[in-house]
């Protein structure tokens, strides 16, 4: 099946046959949801809450983070927690992961993460962006920063599904379709001349890719640990 084609067809997907009312209580379970302080990440976030999920907002922007929490308090009864995280910095990404499990830990007699949902990204910016760590900005805030957190909360998230009652924890990476326009070129995930010669199309498609690719390696590592790792679009 060709790109095109898949693309379309993932453009006019059949009806759902699973809404948020579906969703059971998920009192006791802890999430992070990176980017939740808008978009897709702020609905994902206010459906967890409406059934009882302890939610962390992960992101960059406090502010409007803090006014995201108020609203989703407002709307649910339940609040979020800010957890402040820039994936486009990796030293950031190690804070916030220590950051979650200090609060946590003094919060809890004992560390869980059941869900961590890798929602946060950026589409199209401006070619000569890059990363504080010198990466290409899609490439390194849509995989690397993702990769990154996840890696540094992944003896949590094992360590949890050990004592989880299905067994499991889940890592949830949102891709998008634009990766069946995408491969991995290691010569452009830092700028250079091959890197230059992309559009910033291109270099989206691949950090797409690059999800999809992180989140499928993930699960083939550490499914046998109960660590669920899936990409949706």
């Amino acid at each position: 099946m060709g790109a095109a084609l898949s693309w379309a067809r993932e453009v006019v997907p059949p009806k759902s046959k699973f809404s948020v009312n579906n969703i059971p209580d998920l009192a006791g379970e802890v999430i992070i949801v990176t980017g939740a302080n808008t978009g897709i990440g702020k609905e994902t976030a206010l459906a967890l809450l409406s059934h009882n999920a302890k939610v962390y907002i992960a992101a960059r922007n406090q502010p409007q983070s803090e006014e995201t929490i108020r609203e989703l308090k407002d709307k649910t009864g339940n609040e979020a927690i800010f957890l402040k995280l820039d994936l486009a910095n990796l030293k950031s990404v190690k804070v916030a992961a220590e950051e979650f499990l200090r609060y946590y830990s003094l919060n809890s007699p004992e560390t869980q993460l059941h869900v961590l949902i890798n929602n946060a990204g950026v589409m199209f910016p401006p070619k000569d962006l890059l990363t504080t760590d010198g990466y290409d900005l899609q490439f390194g805030t849509n995989v690397l920063g993702h990769h990154y957190f996840t890696k540094l909360l992944l003896p949590t998230l094992i360590s949890t599904a050990q004592t989880s009652p299905d067994g499991k924890a889940r890592v949830v990476t949102v891709a998008s379709s634009a990766h069946l326009f995408g491969s991995l070129d290691f010569a452009t995930f830092k700028d250079g001349p091959v890197r230059k010669k992309m559009s910033p199309q291109s270099l989206y498609g691949q950090s797409k890719y690059g999800n999809i690719v992180s989140a499928l390696e993930l699960a083939k590592r550490y499914g046998n640990q109960g660590i669920v790792s899936i990409a949706l679009n």
